[in-house]
């Protein structure tokens, strides 16, 4: 053994496993859902929530739009005021 191993630390084992009335709970209860109903209606899913999160993003750009048109608004209104403060 080297010289430079003495300091080394030495790797933490884990207990991985479950406790035994986890376990047994686990098994009795049936499974959150099927493989076979996700593979199918999975593509469905996913164009249905890419559709809704487009429709969304749409949205937002809109939004977005509208608050730039009242910033630009109120900038001229701002514009304005100061002029007529200094005169």
């Amino acid at each position: 053994m080297a010289f430079w191993n003495i300091f080394r630390r030495k790797p933490k084992q884990q207990n991985l496993e479950l406790p035994e009335d986890l376990r047994k709970d686990l098994a009795s209860k049936p499974p959150a859902y099927q493989f076979q109903q996700v593979e199918t209606a999975g593509a469905d899913n996913m164009r249905a929530k890419l559709d809704l999160v487009v429709t969304q993003m749409e949205s937002m750009n809109i939004r977005l739009e509208t608050m730039n048109q009242r910033m630009e608004r109120l900038e001229r209104m701002l514009q304005e005021i100061w002029a007529i403060a200094r005169k």
